[in-house]
């Protein structure tokens, strides 16, 4: 539906129907394509899936790698590979704080020191974005020796 026919049918202005609708896109919970000289909005259901228990247990999933806002958060906060600076906004933190993980192997344990090394490639401030990663739950640590935990079993249908 576009901003201005929602925007009659509600009685509100296009200016406030347009913000609102830019604050839904930003968050990634709806999706955007043109269409002549419209934006026809859709809701995003992969990222309105979510219940809250997931939420709550931080069970959320990796961004993927086709999904628009993944793709303009990287390209916002990463330069040559090297995280320019943390986002301050949860969302945009999460899709971040997934890319790293990736340069480590499931089931196998590392050092700190190495996890230092690795990271420390991606980021000057090492034990922020280890501690932040470790919050989200991408990366466990127990007794100086952390791992990437096994992905989650998918959802039975």
């Amino acid at each position: 539906m576009s901003a201005d026919l929602t925007a009659r049918l509600m009685n509100l202005a296009d200016a406030t129907v347009s913000h609102h609708v830019a604050q839904l896109a930003e968050a990634g919970l709806i999706l955007t394509r043109k269409d002549g000289h419209h934006r026809l909005h859709r809701a995003h259901t992969a990222a309105l899936d979510l219940n809250l228990a997931d939420v709550v247990r931080g069970a959320v999933s990796a961004p993927t790698p086709d999904d628009p806002y993944r793709d303009r958060v990287l390209r916002a906060f990463l330069q040559g590979g090297r995280l320019t600076t943390l986002p301050a906004q949860r969302k945009k933190k999460d899709v971040i704080l997934h890319e790293p993980v990736t340069l480590f192997e499931h089931g196998r344990h590392y050092p700190e020191a190495e996890v230092n090394a690795v990271l420390g490639d991606v980021y000057a401030e090492v034990s922020t974005l280890r501690r932040e990663m470790i919050g989200l739950g991408v990366l466990k640590r127990e007794r100086g020796v952390y791992w990437r935990p096994a992905p989650p079993d998918p959802p039975a249908a």
